[in-house]
């Protein structure tokens, strides 16, 4: 046997065809929604947290980066064993993890048990998230019912980040910061329920293990994050960071040279020979590196310098996730006429318009006058891009590969936003401490906004960067469905 055996579902039988033709799309869908929701869920809980648990600010950074860490450095073990051991069972041991961890993050009243869980979650989600898009292409054959699953997988990933700002701030202003975690536990069970009557298992592919591979590769990843989260919240110069990122380029050259001469590869290289992939990880890179820090200066400016609520802050986010369903919904219509490339050039356009706008900000700044049209841009622009960049880094990827091309594309996107954050932070810190010339409230806000607006224009210059690599990568006259 040499490839992924999936059998098809009309030969499954008339109601297991049935199921899985009206549940197993949804499903899939909902996994997905439920792993991006984490990544952005616990922002406007940090202060409660900090709170309860008496954590220091260096803790409190570790609540996300714990998550960052394990889920960025496991991506591409977890797309490649969707492709070993099987896809169904891959994501079930994935949604099992994180829903386990989410318990016990809900549920502890130690700082330590809680970042172990955020660990815990990360595996979880980097078992699960690569295994997602891998399903729905090995699923559906291209053609109007990939598209239209392409969209809901678009919607959802885009979705769930923009859902967790909202739902941050209503579960921990309403209840407690614990059900920022507890909310996964059902969502967790119904998948773990449901999943293995209405998603048919592969049987994977009998290959060696690349374990040179997979160590080398999670110990490069691992030691690039680390070190990136490090910079950012200890300083560039910090001995121990530079350290690290050093120790991450030999590792990860030893990597591709593994997965040069190895004979069956966790990482086939010929991947990123394809021009259309490549640009499409490039992008997802650049677009996260763009998105993970607005979103993250966006929620400061809203509580820290306006003074909002965690509720009223999370709820002004709706904007973007409304805006994130209808494109998402527009672009199923319009890949097929207009082809995948204008509409990420669109997409990367309207993120990067978005937030160089959001460069203008200041205390005084009218909501409907700039806010939210920066929001529904934003929203225009992940929703539209996720959809078409996600069919465009799919391209062509034959099915034993499926899994670790989907693997490849969270990698990028996981790399992009952290590194996105941690430079972007260190900016934006360092015009803060130029500007701060007293210590009262009202010149600390300004000098916050001052530091922000720089990190706005680098994130929106690092949106315009997709722009320009959709152009020179994108064929011209593509008309295919995803």
């Amino acid at each position: 046997m040499t490839g992924l055996e999936v059998t098809p579902l009309e030969t499954q039988g008339r109601h297991i065809g049935r199921r899985l033709s009206v549940f197993a799309i949804p499903l899939v869908c909902v996994a997905q929604l439920m792993a991006t929701l984490d990544v952005t869920i616990v922002n406007l809980a940090l202060p409660a947290i900090q709170h309860d648990l008496a954590l220091s600010n260096a803790g409190l950074a570790w609540m996300i980066d714990a998550y960052t860490l394990a889920y960025a450095g496991l991506l591409l073990v977890g797309g490649r064993t969707g492709d070993l051991i099987g896809r169904r069972r891959t994501l079930l041991t994935g949604i099992a993890i994180f829903t386990l961890a989410s318990l016990v993050g809900g549920l502890a009243g130690d700082p330590a048990v809680v970042l172990a869980a955020r660990v815990g979650q990360g595996v979880g989600a980097a078992l699960a998230t690569p295994t997602t898009l891998s399903m729905i292409t090995t699923l559906c054959p291209p053609g109007a019912r990939r598209t239209r699953a392409m969209v809901a997988y678009g919607a959802m990933a885009g979705l769930g980040i923009t859902l967790g700002l909202v739902l941050g701030g209503l579960l921990t202003q309403a209840a407690s910061w614990r059900w920022v975690f507890l909310v996964n536990v059902p969502i967790g069970a119904v998948l773990l329920a449901a999943a293995p009557r209405v998603l048919p298992e592969s049987t994977g592919v009998r290959r060696r293990v690349d374990v040179p591979g997979a160590l080398l590769g999670t110990a490069g990843l691992t030691a690039l994050v680390y070190g990136v989260i490090r910079a950012g919240t200890d300083g560039w110069g910090d001995r121990l960071s530079l350290l690290t990122l050093a120790a991450a380029v030999p590792l990860l050259v030893a990597f591709v040279a593994v997965e040069v001469r190895v004979a069956e590869p966790m990482l086939p290289l010929a991947l990123l020979r394809h021009p259309v992939r490549l640009g499409a990880y490039l992008i997802a890179g650049l677009l996260f590196a763009c998105l993970y820090p607005s979103f993250f200066f966006l929620s400061r400016t809203l509580q820290d310098v306006l003074g909002q609520r965690p509720v009223e802050a999370g709820l002004r986010f709706l904007p973007l996730g409304v805006g994130v369903l209808l494109f998402a919904v527009l672009t199923r219509r319009l890949v097929q006429t207009v082809g995948p490339r204008a509409l990420v050039l669109g997409g990367t356009a309207a993120t990067a318009a978005a937030a160089l706008a959001l460069a203008l900000l200041d205390r005084n700044s009218p909501y409907v006058g700039l806010l939210l049209p920066c929001l529904v841009g934003l929203g225009t622009g992940v929703g539209v891009t996720f959809v078409a960049n996600a069919a465009a880094a799919m391209t062509d990827v034959a099915e034993p590969d499926a899994g670790i091309a989907s693997g490849l594309l969270s990698t990028f996107q996981a790399v992009g936003g952290t590194l996105g954050v941690a430079a972007l932070a260190a900016v934006a810190a360092r015009v803060t401490e130029n500007h701060a010339g007293s210590t009262s409230s009202e010149s600390m806000n300004g000098a916050l906004l001052a530091g922000f607006a720089p990190a706005f224009l680098i994130a929106g210059g690092l949106a315009v960067l997709a722009v320009l690599t959709a152009l020179l990568t994108s064929p011209r006259t593509e008309r295919t469905s995803p």
